[in-house]
């Protein structure tokens, strides 16, 4: 998957191997104890996953590009009722684990490397959202 698809959108946010097949229930576990919050889990008949994709927050659009790209879980933030539907029809796990839950890493790590680069000083304040 390159920078841009074909429309000029990005694709789904990254496509990683798992090195020992995780069973769906370890994935669930995996997930609430980086995030803090059990996602919800849009089961699979596969038992066991391997090559897993993310996308941040509002990621459940590009759920059908997470199955076009052969994975075997997609984990985004936000669930909607076509996701359901498209990771039952194409046989991947989906793993709603929050918008914030799932953004709020890449926001500190941004301006982290933005405090780096220009000698600024700048502050994370995590306002919880159920969402």
């Amino acid at each position: 998957l390159g920078p841009l698809d074909d429309s000029g959108h990005p694709p789904v946010g990254l496509v990683g191997q798992i090195s020992d097949a995780l069973a769906p229930d370890e994935l669930v576990d995996r997930i609430a104890k980086a995030l803090g919050r059990q996602p919800q889990h849009i089961a699979a008949e596969r038992q066991s996953i391997k090559k897993v994709a993310w996308c941040t927050g509002a990621g459940q659009g590009y759920m059908q590009q997470a199955i076009d790209a052969g994975v075997d879980a997609f984990i985004s933030g936000e669930i909607s009722e076509p996701t359901v539907h498209l990771a039952k029809e194409g046989r991947v796990h989906y793993f709603a684990a929050g918008h914030h839950a799932t953004e709020r890493y890449g926001v500190q790590a941004f301006g982290a490397a933005l405090a780096q680069q220009f000698g600024l000083v700048h502050e994370f304040i995590d306002v919880a959202n159920p969402v």
